[in-house]
């Protein structure tokens, strides 16, 4: 992914950076300026860290996937989270170019749109670990592996953030917020700048997490309002899970 300098800041093909989102987000997801705007850089992380797990070459042998392909696959996958995350994270250090068309270009016959990507479907056994709901709907072949990444993010873009629940309960102040999102270093988690910088304790670090996992959205909501699960069909899947973490709640 080649990208140029002009004038301090990176210039970065529009088409080349939407396909970069595409690659981590899905390819029916929609570049708005909306879905960037909320977009931070830890649901960045997430759907990264999720996709490069299943796409890990040393995944090939439990997904009946060559290792070839998913090597190069996720080469693109890391290569695509690099610049989404450089551009969420400091979006005024790059200029996103629009290539312009030759008026002497001759026009050229119509083509036929590509076809949509196949959803890729997990095969094989649930892993004897404890999982996630998203996880094991993925595993029990319930959903697409889109699927599941398109309910993590859309988890993420939803919970409220550390930051506002700090200041609701007069922890921070939102000059210490602003204090922390300006100087923290690169990939450093609001947290654990508050905590480096003993804005906040560790204590309070650990209550902030809880009550923002407590507030977030259930992911199984996403299923249910997209038509996906029933209420009960869900509820049956939420007990078939805790009777599989159950028996291997001792295995990461």
């Amino acid at each position: 992914m080649k990208s140029n300098v002009r004038d301090g800041r990176i210039t970065l093909p529009e088409k080349q950076f939407h396909q970069s989102c595409r690659i981590l987000f899905g390819p029916e997801v929609r570049i708005t300026p909306q879905f960037l705007s909320h977009l931070q850089p830890s649901g960045v992380k997430t759907a990264y860290r999720k996709l490069a797990l299943e796409t890990h070459p040393d995944r090939a042998y439990h997904l009946g996937v060559d290792e070839a392909i998913l090597e190069e696959r996720f080469k693109k996958v890391h290569c695509a989270y690099k610049q989404v995350f450089s551009y969420i994270k400091e979006p005024d250090s790059y200029i996103l170019t629009i290539p312009l068309r030759s008026f002497h270009q001759p026009d050229r016959p119509a083509t036929k749109p590509p076809s949509p990507q196949r959803p890729y479907f997990y095969k094989g056994e649930i892993p004897s670990r404890r999982i996630f709901i998203g996880q094991f709907l993925y595993y029990s072949n319930i959903i697409s592996m889109r699927q599941m990444w398109d309910a993590v993010v859309w988890q993420q873009i939803q919970r409220p953030r550390i930051g506002d629940i700090a200041r609701q309960l007069g922890w921070l102040s939102p000059s210490d917020i602003q204090n922390i999102l300006r100087h923290r270093n690169r990939g450093e988690l609001f947290g654990e700048f508050a905590l480096r910088t003993e804005l906040l304790s560790f204590y309070q670090v650990l209550v902030l997490l809880g009550r923002q996992k407590n507030l977030q959205p259930r992911i199984g909501i996403y299923f249910i309002e997209r038509g996906i699960l029933l209420p009960k069909k869900l509820d049956a899947i939420a007990a078939a899970l805790k009777e599989h973490n159950r028996r291997h709640w001792f295995k990461k």
